[in-house]
C-alpha cells in the first residue's frame, strides 16, 4: 500500500508540473555539531528530482554518506553510515536558488565497544536549508550545493553538504 502511494504521489507531482528534472550529485558532508565529534569530514552520493512550477520547484533527494570516524585509541572500532532523503521546495532569484523542507537520516551505526558488538540503527526527523546556484549547459544543468541538515532538529546534531551534480 506505502508504494502505491508514493506512485500516486510522484504521477501526481510530474502531472502537474512543468518540467521534470532527474540528476545526481557528489561532494562531501561535514559535521558541525557537537554530538559528531567522533565523525571527520565524509564523502556523499546520491540522486535528485526536480519538478518545476512556475514559481519554485518541488525537490527531493536521496543520499549515502559512508561517514569517516575519528580513531579513539583501540578502545572503539566502529563505521558509520548516513543516509538523508529530503524532500522540500525551492525558489529561483535567477541562477541562485534557496530553499527547504524536511528530512528524513537514518544512521547506522556498527563495530566494537570494549569488545562489546555494536549494531544500531536510528532513524530521526530533520529539516534542512538549501542555497545554490544553477549553471545551464544545453540540454542539462550543472548544479552547485549548500545544504545545511538538522539531523533531528536540534543544532548540536547538524551537517553540511557541500555538493555539485547534474540535472537533465
Amino acid at each position: 500500500m506505502r508504494i502505491l502511494m508514493i506512485v500516486l504521489l510522484a504521477a501526481s507531482v510530474s502531472a502537474f508540473a512543468g518540467l521534470v528534472e532527474f540528476g545526481g550529485h557528489a561532494g562531501v558532508f561535514i559535521p558541525v555539531g557537537d554530538s559528531l565529534d567522533g565523525v571527520n569530514t565524509s564523502p556523499i552520493f546520491g540522486v535528485d528530482i526536480l519538478a518545476h512550477m512556475p514559481t519554485f520547484a518541488i525537490e527531493g533527494s536521496i543520499s549515502y554518506a559512508p561517514l569517516s570516524t575519528e580513531d579513539v585509541g583501540g578502545i572503539v572500532d566502529y563505521s558509520m553510515s548516513m543516509i538523508p532523503i529530503l524532500a522540500g521546495v525551492r525558489t529561483y532569484a535567477g541562477p541562485i536558488f534557496y530553499g527547504g523542507g524536511l528530512a528524513l537520516h537514518i544512521t547506522s551505526l556498527s563495530g566494537e565497544l570494549l569488545g562489546a558488538s555494536i549494531d544500531d540503527t536510528e532513524t530521526d526527523f530533520g529539516a534542512y536549508g538549501n542555497v545554490g546556484m544553477i549553471f545551464p549547459t544545453g540540454g542539462m544543468d550543472i548544479e552547485a550545493s549548500l545544504k545545511y541538515h538538522l539531523v533531528d532538529f536540534e543544532f548540536n546534531d547538524a551537517m553540511l553538504g557541500l555538493t555539485a551534480g547534474i540535472n537533465f
